[in-house]
């Protein structure tokens, strides 16, 4: 199959390779002190302190590789949800598949969510794990910080996670009224307007924050079929939050979480093959956001959370207990053909309900010498699914049936049961100077398939027997750090990381349904540093993971697509992350990172083609960021921003590639101490790139997820 690879202009290549060069001379330390450079005096470093180890403590004192994303950078940034945090994270890609309501893929170092079973990459809201592969388009509002973990987690978090955890930490309640409304309009008919405020109710007692959102905006992709848009999206969104302080060391913070997801089209796919569906369809001269498909479909998605986290201090340590209960419903209907024939429709449904419970028991944030952790975790999640092929005004006519009658359809209730002890502790020698890390997990994970029923046109329902397993694991980590001086830490780790094995509803063979646990071992290896008086913090690390039973989609034929272990896979790769401070208004961050994922021997059971050498599919080669901002006392603000994304294959064939591109943003404005306003452009080159490809197994082929167009905003804030 021939496609038109897309590849960066001359230009473009040497601006990119030029904006790197720059940010490498950037690494380097400058020769001269800040007394030396006056312009640079008035502005340092930042601390950073994450809570990513269950404690408050400096970032650059883990050993760990962690990205962190201030509220002044999410809100600079103008990140809209959760999707969008990839833009910072050196070795992490966040890419949709279709629909919000659709799974999304997660990526990080060479690990990738797929389309059944536990995600590879956890995301955490407020200590609570969103476990599910459905839960990854979380609008973002209202938060304090996000940070980004890279690698197994598990010594440290209740649910489990293999290959990174996205922990996101929303604004707290104060013994101050606070009060905020913001709001945005732009191209495409874009309108979004949020609001919180947070207040005591009584003084160093009782406060409550409350924040919303309500975000509309017309379509990227035109049906060409009836001339309208096909992916308009309406997003609303809440969040509640009450703290009760009783004493000192007593704390209550309950919290509700609610989302709204609606957007029309079921699945804003587009030609991924023009060639191919030009000849199948008998359009021409498509754009990159056209399509033609006679049934438009929608895609909505619901979820609200519940959690009560109660913290109880004592002189030594302190006992955390964290109770959370959230359900999702999400369905999606579509045109299963993706063409203008009217063939069939498929409709997809998902309800779930979750609950979980985790204490843990932990020193003192202030203890330095010997740092410890001990916590219990139970997580029990029960997933409806279903889908229905329904026939179209074609079929319908040809078999003689009303329209829309039912051709193909399967449900089953997919059940997680997971339970987990686990700890981690940290020894300092040598007057605090060497710190060596041990942890251990003990893992027991069940999954089942019950209820599961497939039925066709004109046949019998087919009725599978309730399908479990239940498997446990020990997973390790050790790790060693040393502190060369304040401001120089280098560090070594490794860790096993495990994602449990479970079923595909979608298959009638029990034995295809299965697919065991992904287990994998990864190393680390790191700088740390911070040159004060240059105003420069550049962190360096190196990785090496093998994956034993990497579980990966697998079409066993053009109409099965199931999760699967298909190989060994090696991993390796680096990531350099810099700040700058390049004088009292001016400042330079970035990042490069670069993954080689190889697949071992497999051979795939439609092509019997053995895909040893290959890459892994969907995991960019590499990727770099730099993102140039100034902010002065008058209040002026300019925020640039570059973007480079290396080739990426969307088959394990390594034949269907999106090429090398690059991402130019930038955003301008005026600041004042109770109110901003701003001009923000997204994708200023309106690059096309596709996200996310596959055969559809039709006659068009495949189709693909693309890229935001350039899109144009003014963006308003107030405070109270």
């Amino acid at each position: 199959m021939s496609i038109k690879k897309r590849r960066i202009s001359k230009f473009e290549a040497t601006l990119v390779l030029l904006l790197i060069g720059l940010f490498c001379g950037s690494v380097l330390p400058p020769g001269s002190a800040s007394e030396d450079n006056p312009v640079s005096e008035g502005k340092i470093l930042e601390t950073i302190t994450v809570t990513a180890q269950k404690r408050k403590e400096d970032v650059q004192k883990v050993p760990n590789s962690i990205t962190v994303l201030s509220d002044v950078t999410i809100e600079d940034a103008s990140l809209e949800s959760t999707k969008d945090v990839w833009r910072y994270v050196p070795n992490m890609a966040t890419t949709p598949t279709g629909a919000r309501s659709h799974w999304s893929r997660i990526k990080m170092r060479g690990i990738s969510n797929a389309a059944f079973g536990d995600p590879a990459v956890a995301l955490y809201i407020d200590d609570v794990s969103y476990a599910g592969l459905y839960a990854f388009n979380s609008p973002l509002f209202d938060i304090e910080r996000i940070e980004v973990l890279k690698g197994p987690q598990g010594t440290l978090y209740g649910k489990n996670t293999e290959g990174g955890a996205i922990n996101i930490i929303t604004k707290s309640p104060g013994n101050k009224f606070e009060a905020k409304v913001g709001g945005e309009i732009g191209d495409y008919d874009k309108r979004c307007i949020n609001a919180s405020v947070s207040a005591p109710l009584v003084e160093n007692k009782f406060s409550f924050r409350l924040s919303a959102l309500k975000s509309v905006r017309d379509g990227y992709i035109e049906n060409l079929f009836n001339g309208e848009d096909i992916d308009n999206q309406e997003t609303t969104a809440a969040n509640a939050r009450l703290l009760f302080t009783p004493s000192n060391n007593l704390s209550f913070d309950l919290k509700f979480r609610t989302s709204d997801l609606d957007d029309d089209g079921g699945a804003p796919y587009v030609p991924f093959d023009k060639n191919q569906y030009q000849s199948a369809t008998g359009l021409t001269g498509l754009d990159d956001f056209q399509v033609s498909t006679n049934y438009e479909g929608e895609s909505t998605s619901k979820s609200n959370a519940t959690s009560l986290r109660v913290e109880y201090e004592w002189d030594r340590f302190d006992l955390i207990s964290v109770t959370a209960y959230r359900d999702m419903d999400n369905e999606n209907s579509l045109d299963a053909d993706l063409s203008a024939s009217a063939l069939y429709i498929s409709i997809n449904t998902i309800e779930s309900e979750s609950f979980s419970q985790e204490f843990r028991l932990q020193s003192k944030d202030s203890d330095e010498s010997f740092k410890w952790l001990l916590g219990l975790y139970y997580g029990d999640k029960n997933e409806d699914c279903g889908y229905i092929y329904n026939m179209d005004q074609a079929y319908a006519d040809m078999m003689g049936v009303p329209l829309y009658t039912q051709m193909d359809a399967a449900s089953g209730t997919m059940g997680a049961e997971d339970m987990a002890a686990f700890g981690q502790s940290t020894l300092r020698f040598f007057n605090n100077a060497l710190g060596l890390t041990a942890g251990l997990r003990f893992e027991q994970s069940k999954r089942t398939l019950e209820d599961r029923q497939h039925t066709t046109y004109g046949s019998t329902t087919i009725v599978t027997d309730n399908l479990e397993r239940t498997e446990s694991e020990l997973l390790p980590k050790l790790a060693l750090d040393y502190r060369i001086n304040k401001n120089l830490m280098t560090y070594s780790c490794v860790a096993k990381g495990y994602k449990a094995g479970g079923y595909s509803y979608a298959v009638d063979d029990p034995g295809l349904a299965a697919f065991d646990p992904e287990v994998s071992t990864a190393f680390e290896l790191g700088l740390k540093t911070e040159f004060p008086e240059q105003k420069l913090r550049v962190n360096l690390a190196g990785f090496y993971t093998k994956v034993d039973d990497y579980q990966d989609r697998v079409m066993l034929d053009m109409s099965t697509v199931v999760q699967a272990n298909v190989t060994e896979t090696d991993i390796y790769g680096f990531e350099l992350e810099a700040s700058y401070v390049l004088s009292p208004t001016l400042t330079l961050n970035g990042f490069i990172g670069y993954t080689n994922a190889e697949y071992g021997d497999y051979i795939d059971p439609m092509t019997q083609v053995n895909y040893r050498g290959n890459r892994a599919a969907f995991i960019p080669e590499y990727d770099a960021g730099l993102f140039l901002e100034y902010r002065n006392r008058f209040g002026l603000f300019a925020r640039a921003e570059m973007q480079y994304i290396g080739s990426t294959y969307f088959d394990r064939a390594n034949a269907q590639e999106q090429g090398s591109y690059a991402l130019y943003h930038m955003k301008l404005g005026y600041e004042q101490e109770k109110w901003d306003i701003y001009l923000s452009a997204k994708n200023l080159t309106d690059e096309p790139y596709v996200v996310d490809a596959f055969d559809s197994g039709s006659t068009v082929g495949w189709v693909a997820s693309m890229g935001d167009p350039r899109t144009i905003s003014l963006i308003f804030n107030y405070r109270f």
